[in-house]
């Protein structure tokens, strides 16, 4: 069964704007609520935003997939590549408890590094960077655009 070849580019940038609007929110929240650091003497609240930006961004990871859930993997080129690492990494948080499942193959070239076993623990920082990189490899293999 083949998957999606190409994708619209209005399409891709549609997804990409709702990506970085929700980054953004995310990015407001932690400003709004870090500005606020003298209210929370016991680091009560900074903890809850660090566990809060580990599961809001390890969810982004699951819709970020889930824009091109159907996009055929022969396109893929390299299985260990940045959109393979997303696929992998979106099934290891669905299938296997947010542990990182065995991989088809390694490459040097996957954004986060995350080894067999790892757990996916998100930050917006790592978040960004993968899917930056998956939105540019997107747009490489399955719009056209360079």
């Amino acid at each position: 069964m083949g998957g999606v070849k190409r994708y619209e580019q209005d399409y891709v940038d549609s997804c990409r704007a709702r990506d970085e609007s929700q980054a953004a929110m995310f990015h407001s929240l932690l400003v709004s609520v870090r500005g606020h650091d003298d209210d929370d003497p016991n680091g009560e609240v900074a903890n809850a935003l660090d566990s809060l930006e580990t599961e809001f961004f390890n969810n982004m990871l699951l819709v970020l997939e889930g824009y091109f859930v159907h996009r055929d993997p022969d396109l893929e080129a390299s299985p260990g590549g940045v959109l393979a690492e997303v696929r992998l990494l979106a099934a290891s948080l669905m299938q296997n408890g947010g542990a990182v499942l065995p991989a088809p193959a390694r490459s040097q070239h996957a954004e986060l590094g995350l080894r067999e076993g790892e757990t996916v623990r998100l930050t917006a920082s790592s978040y960004r960077r993968l899917s930056n990189a998956f939105f540019r490899e997107i747009e490489r293999r399955y719009t056209g655009r360079a």
